[in-house]
């Protein structure tokens, strides 16, 4: 393994890479940031140059819980730490409580609150990183097989085949294509626009949806008058003399007319025992 060598500006005396802890798997050792000596362990090591472990792993942007040591010493403390706990009673009685905060949830919430104030480390960050194009590359993967798959299932010889076949010469809609080749209709748009295939707009009829939207209708008759055929139902209705009309379903709820107020409520009010208005008396003198 090469050794990384200091470099000039920056952080001068450190070595690459930070964010990382460099280890020699050959040596079974782990790399110093500050004087590039290989060791089996930086904590004690790092002390020598005026530092602790936890501020290590600050300076360099490594995650505050990474091992400053060679994976078979932190291997051999992990026997010795768990055999210890195991045969000591004492320690497990010290440990109940964190375990009990651990079942909890109150430990990771203490140790969220106090790294919220904090910036997150370069090794952090650049985990998450790995993590997200890890997945986005066997996102990415499963969708080529899905797609080869519905070609394959299909009888198609390839992807622009089965595009022109599909959408261009049967006219299917972007929902059916994309249905069809098991892909994402925003993914389908992109691969109709790579093999020169123009997308017809959002708004654009065509014959293929004209026949499903007949078929939908069609259906929707035949289960309201109670048949399978609605074709071979209007020819015998009108074999009996039917018109359209009388053919028509009945079930739709008729709209009654609305209806008119009582007569008295339309006359102005007047007096009892008068059409002429409300009666006067005179005074007498």
């Amino acid at each position: 393994m090469t050794r990384p060598q200091p470099r000039e500006g920056g952080r001068a005396g450190r070595h690459p890479d930070f964010g990382l802890l460099i280890r020699d798997e050959e040596a079974d050792t782990v790399i110093c940031h500050v004087c590039g000596r290989a060791f089996r362990s930086l904590g004690a090591h790092v002390r020598v140059h005026g530092m602790t472990a936890a501020e290590y792993r600050q300076e360099f942007g490594l995650l505050r819980s990474r091992a400053l040591s060679a994976r078979s010493f932190s291997a051999e403390q992990s026997r010795t730490s768990r055999a210890g706990y195991q045969a000591s009673e004492e320690a497990q009685a010290r440990f109940a409580r964190g375990r009990a905060m651990a079942r909890s949830g109150e430990l990771s919430r203490r140790r969220w609150n106090s790294a919220a104030d904090q910036a997150d480390p370069d090794e952090l960050r650049r985990v998450r990183d790995d993590s997200l194009t890890a997945g986005r590359r066997i996102q990415a993967q499963l969708a080529d097989d899905r797609l080869k798959a519905a070609l394959h299932s299909g009888g198609f010889a390839d992807l622009a085949q089965a595009l022109r076949s599909v959408y261009v010469d049967g006219q299917h809609s972007i929902e059916d294509t994309a249905r069809v080749l098991a892909v994402g209709k925003g993914r389908l748009r992109r691969l109709l626009v790579e093999h020169g295939i123009e997308v017809r707009s959002a708004g654009q009829n065509s014959t293929a949806g004209r026949r499903s939207r007949v078929q939908l209708n069609d259906r929707a008759t035949a289960e309201r008058v109670g048949t399978q055929d609605i074709t071979a139902w209007l020819r015998e209705r009108t074999a009996e003399g039917a018109t359209l009309s009388r053919s028509a379903p009945t079930d739709r709820p008729t709209l009654e007319p609305p209806r008119r107020p009582p007569s008295w409520s339309r006359t102005p009010p007047r007096c009892w025992g008068s059409s002429a208005g409300p009666r006067r008396t005179r005074r007498r003198r």
